[in-house]
Order: structure tokens, then C-alpha cells, then sequence
């Protein structure tokens, strides 16, 4: 039953980025748009693995019952409905390791994958999940060689894409989409931010940030993810 919930999760996923498509400029992060619909659409043709893991203690979904209860938009309502059934579904974990770059946030960070490598359900090029991240937050500025998008659900945020730019408030319904190696950083004002969120492409390289990204002189250092 799980797997129909999920498949509903990635149905509507791309139901609502291919509504959202008109207004996105440039066209590079159209075109992405329509790759992840693509990607979404064909999940429901796959018969991927199902991959039991233990649940490890995510301390961001202290935050699930704010997230979990609240009246969406009209436009949202079908995927808000369908992240609200996958929730307990996917594979939350909190991700890094504590260190410098992510002790400020990890206590309230949560992602939780449905599809992909790490997923509920086995999926060797798409990533589709869930993301929480608690309210007065920063997740740094980072990239990765992964495409990526996200879908506001609830939660007013700020969000900065390309190295240096200015911080933009978002809504729920805002799409968010990164290309390859684009830095990008989010903040969390007084409410928590959920999204469901996707990667394609290169999904296996990791993630990397600088002291500053926008200094491209400077070495590239990396996260440390957790194993398992």
C-alpha cells in the first residue's frame, strides 16, 4: 500500500511543476522543470526495490504536527494531500554529520526520501522526498553536481540562488529550481519550511560548499554525510 502513496506523491509532484511552468525564466530552469516531470512521470512505469532500513532519531519532525496541520493554498491542496499521506513513508534521516558547516541547523533539519538510492523505494537516477527545516535557520550556501528542485508547501522562507545574491521570500506554491553546481542557501524565518523536493542527474556526487562561494578560487570542502 505504501508504494501506491509514494507513487501518489510523485504523480501530483509533477502535476503542479508542469501547472508552475509559464512563469519560470530563464528557460534553463524551465527546461529543468520539464526533465524532473519526465523523470516523476516514468517512476509510475518503474517497479523499483523496497529498501528497509533502520529509523534512525531525526530531530526536525518535532516539527511534523505544524507542518502536518495546516490549511493549504487551493492550488496546493492535491500535493499537499499527497505529501501529508507519504509522510510517514519516506526515509527520514537528518543527513550530515554534526561539524561547523551544519551544527547551526542540524537539530532542525529533516529529509526524508521516498525515491531515490537511499530511499523507501529504490531508485538509481531520481531522488523525490520530503524536507523539514525548523523555524530561525540557515542551511548554508552549498551546491552540488545534482539538478534539484523544490516545492514550498507551507512556511515563509528566504531563499538565495547564485552565489552572493540577495536572499528572496518565498511562499507556499514558490518553485525552486537549481542547476548543476548552482549555490544555494535557504533561511527560515518564524515558522517551519516544508517541501517536497527532487534530484536528477548526478545524484550520487556529493555536495560541497566554500567559506566563500562566491571566491571560486578557494577549495572546495565538503559536508560529512552520515553512513547508513
Amino acid at each position: 500500500m505504501y508504494n501506491s502513496k509514494l507513487y501518489g506523491l510523485a504523480s501530483e509532484t509533477a502535476i503542479f511543476l508542469r501547472s508552475q511552468m509559464s512563469g519560470m525564466t530563464p528557460d534553463t530552469r524551465k527546461q529543468l522543470a520539464l526533465n524532473f516531470v519526465a523523470d516523476l512521470e516514468n517512476i509510475s512505469g518503474t517497479n523499483p526495490e523496497e529498501q528497509w532500513r533502520p529509523e534512525s532519531d531525526v530531530r526536525g519532525l518535532r516539527f511534523s504536527p505544524q507542518v502536518l496541520g495546516i490549511q493549504p493554498i487551493p492550488k496546493l491542496r492535491n500535493l499537499y494531500e499527497a505529501a501529508r499521506t507519504a509522510f510517514g513513508l519516506v526515509r527520514w534521516t537528518e543527513f550530515y554529520e554534526d561539524d561547523d558547516w551544519s551544527r547551526s541547523f542540524l537539530a532542525n533539519f529533516a529529509n526524508g526520501e521516498g525515491f531515490g538510492p537511499d530511499g523507501r523505494l529504490h531508485h538509481s537516477s531520481t531522488i523525490l522526498g520530503l524536507f523539514v527545516l525548523g523555524p530561525n535557520s540557515l542551511y548554508p550556501p552549498h551546491a552540488h553536481p545534482g539538478e534539484e528542485f523544490y516545492i514550498v508547501l507551507s512556511g515563509h522562507s528566504e531563499w538565495q540562488i547564485g552565489a552572493g545574491e540577495s536572499y528572496k521570500e518565498t511562499y507556499p506554491g514558490s518553485v525552486m529550481i537549481h542547476r548543476s553546481n548552482e549555490c544555494h542557501s535557504i533561511r527560515t524565518i518564524k515558522e517551519p519550511l516544508f517541501a517536497v523536493f527532487g534530484w536528477r542527474g548526478n545524484i550520487r556526487a556529493p555536495s560541497w560548499y566554500r567559506k566563500d562561494m562566491t571566491d571560486e578560487s578557494e577549495e572546495k570542502l565538503y559536508p560529512k554525510i552520515r553512513k547508513g
